[in-house]
């Protein structure tokens, strides 16, 4: 049907975008759900329907139009209008669908003369690819291995560097590794098997892989592999080789009882596999071949190694080894080689004429991205190496547009002193400066439960975000550490590299939840906090436990003996509440809260259902309540009482503990004691 231009734009500019992506979002988790289930019909179903959807079509159109930067496909097409893009959203129909040949680049390696190719679709097959991303990321996040990191959500190589460092810490921790390489992976994988294989449409998936290719203006057949200019290309790559894991634990027998021995951690076809023996190592590669074989591939011979974990092993650019029973990492000599040859080609071979300040620039993006992915390392050493190889290498590049200057002349000019280092900057302002790898903070990366689904565990992904900011200082928390100058809040001594740290709030007993009143703190500083009542008691007066606890109960006071929990005050009021059933606004419950709620709370149904200790859902399941429904366009929730009230008196575990001392133990049983005897309990 063909509809007038203004028509088409009014039907695009009426798109709620928000509301699509938290249908989309809502849909993908009950798919995921199916997935993880094993309920092929459900999964069938639901993933025609998101395909079918013409919301999400649009969602598709829009995401791949936004990028303007992207080259064009062979029919040098680009959408840009409302009009153009509604079109296309309308046209984007799998049934008789026919994927154009992708147009095919070479770019050549200047420093090794290594060829890459890289394929780009047209801008309708890419808007086709991601559709059907949409329905099929959720089902492979449902069937992935655990210890799978490449291209997933919430996922990085700072994860797999933190599972590295937790097995070798490991009192039994395996002393071989199997480090293996794929070759060629994603040219060579067998189209065949991924048609057996990928839960989708088959006559799309083969439009997907047999496309073609574009080249000199001839069109080459694609009969094998796959193209990294595809959207959908990394989730075929990770779904061909998930199933590793259990094929090499089902070497075990029925019942797995070392779970070291073949763990297998992999980064795309990066893949590290840990062994008790060298023979096991041995083993676990011949497994691993025939399983690739299946799949078109084989194994790089040349890059697949045994390393024992005393000799230290490489993987993913960071360089592993066990010394005196404690695990280490540091940036790999190929890294830091690589980043030293870049360095070189920038700065003295690059025929551009650099201006001083786009040179600065230019460094300190290559500089900051090399150290941010490094960081999780004991890099401090090769840090101030590297800051020492910089200026050295402007230094020869200042000489060379100055050689009749002296090498005092030039430093006067242009580097200035600060801390005792010598700094490269703008002569004219000195903040626009080469950064000093030597001052950026090393971080602990924070420990993933790969059990966790990116879908159905969205608020565990989105906390453990803001930790890595923390952790990473980035954000808004850097502001944070450069006002305390690195220092803690508590005991104001420097926070180290290798020490943990936290956030907390300095002045709980106002409203402001803004960074000015954040504070860094060394994180064992926080047990040694004390809170103290002005009670006016001199040391000869008896102490009134009654006053205490009314001291205790005031509102005003109660934010520094609760554990920390923006739901925390949710919580009371359902302790306190003694309805059978009832409904609150979310406006309401934001009141009680006395804070906003989260966006995903009025986008997602599932976010209202989690039950882990902190989430909202825990102030009412903890109380005996649970949510009878909820209405999120309504914005309400009616609550229902689902057993008799409880006591809702919580131990701490460190009252819990065998190491309480007996003065401490007695002087609680006597307090205990006093309560139930006012109470008549």
């Amino acid at each position: 049907m063909n509809f007038p231009d203004e028509i088409l734009e009014k039907m695009w500019n009426s798109f709620n975008w928000d509301k699509i992506e938290s249908n989309l979002l809502e849909m993908q988790c009950q798919l995921s759900k199916a997935a993880f289930k094993y309920q092929k019909d459900n999964v069938k179903e639901l993933s025609i329907k998101i395909t079918n959807c013409l919301s999400f079509k649009a969602l598709a159109v829009k995401k791949v139009s936004e990028d303007l930067n992207s080259a064009s496909g062979i029919d040098n097409v680009k959408w840009l209008t409302p009009v153009e893009k509604m079109k296309a959203t309308l046209s984007l129909n799998p049934k008789n669908y026919k994927a154009k040949p992708f147009k095919r680049f070479i770019i050549k390696d200047s420093k090794n003369g290594k060829e890459r190719r890289i394929n780009i679709p047209t801008i309708f097959d890419r808007a086709m690819q991601i559709l059907y991303m949409f329905a099929l990321d959720p089902i492979s996040e449902a069937t992935a291995d655990r210890k799978s990191f490449a291209f997933r959500k919430g996922r990085s190589t700072f994860d797999v560097h933190s599972l590295i460092i937790n097995f070798l810490n490991e009192k039994d921790f395996p002393m071989f590794v199997l480090i293996c390489d794929v070759k060629s992976y994603y040219d060579s994988i067998s189209h065949k098997w991924l048609l057996n294989n990928i839960p989708m449409s088959k006559p799309v998936l083969r439009e997907f892989i047999e496309a073609g290719i574009v080249f000199n203006n001839e069109v080459f057949p694609t009969d094998v592999g796959i193209s990294l200019g595809c959207n959908i290309s990394t989730i075929l790559g990770n779904m061909t080789l998930d199933g590793l894991q259990k094929l090499l634990y089902d070497l075990q027998g029925d019942k797995v009882s070392d779970y070291w021995q073949g763990y297998v951690i992999r980064f795309a076809d990066d893949i590290l596999v840990t062994a008790r023996s060298k023979d096991d190592a041995l083993k676990f590669k011949r497994v691993i071949e025939d399983f690739l074989r299946l799949r078109g591939l084989k194994l790089s011979e040349s890059k697949t190694q045994i390393k024992n974990v005393f000799e230290g092993f490489e993987f993913l650019s960071r360089f592993y080894f066990k010394k005196e029973d404690q695990a280490h990492s540091i940036p790999s000599e190929k890294s830091i080689m690589k980043l030293e040859n870049d360095l070189m080609e920038l700065i003295l071979n690059n025929p551009k004429r650099w201006s001083q300040k786009n040179l600065i620039q230019t460094l300190n993006s290559k500089l900051i991205g090399w150290a941010t992915y490094q960081k999780v390392t004991e890099a401090t050493d090769t840090f101030k190496h590297i800051d020492v190889v910089v200026n050295a290498l402007i230094l020869r590049l200042m000489h060379q547009m100055y050689p009749n200057k002296t090498t005092a002349q030039l430093t006067k000019k242009y580097w200035f002193k600060e801390n005792n280092k010598f700094i490269f900057s703008l002569p004219t302002n000195k903040s626009i400066r080469i950064i000093q790898l030597s001052d950026i903070v090393l971080i602990k990366p924070s420990h993933l439960d790969t059990k966790q689904n990116v879908y159905l565990d969205k608020e565990y992904f989105d906390n453990r975000n803001e930790i890595q900011e923390i952790n990473r200082i980035s954000g808004k928390f850097k502001t944070i550490w450069n006002r305390q100058d690195g220092k803690c809040y508590y005991c104001n001594k420097s926070i180290k590299p290798d020490q943990p740290k936290k956030i907390v709030i300095k002045n709980p007993c106002i409203k402001d939840t803004t960074i000015k009143n954040m504070a860094y703190i060394h994180s064992y500083c926080a047990y040694d906090e004390l809170v103290f009542i002005n009670s006016n008691l001199d040391k000869n007066s008896k102490i009134n436990v009654e006053e205490i606890l009314k001291e205790i109960n005031d509102p005003t006071l109660s934010n520094f003996f609760r554990k920390e929990n923006k739901y925390s005050k949710l919580y009371d009021y359902f302790t306190n509440c003694n309805k059978y059933s009832f409904q609150l606004k979310f406006s309401e419950i934001e009141k009680i809260i006395d804070n906003k709620l989260c966006n995903s709370l009025y986008k997602y149904d599932s976010y209202w259902r989690q039950s882990k200790n902190g989430s909202i859902a825990s102030s009412w399941l903890k109380n005996g309540y649970r949510i009878k429904k909820l209405y999120l366009k309504e914005k309400k929730v009616t609550f229902i009482r689902t057993k008799k009230a409880t006591s809702k008196l919580e131990i701490p575990e460190q009252l819990q503990s065998s190491n309480l001392p007996k003065s401490a133990k007695a002087e609680l049983e006597q307090f205990f004691y006093y309560i139930i005897d006012k109470y008549g309990l």
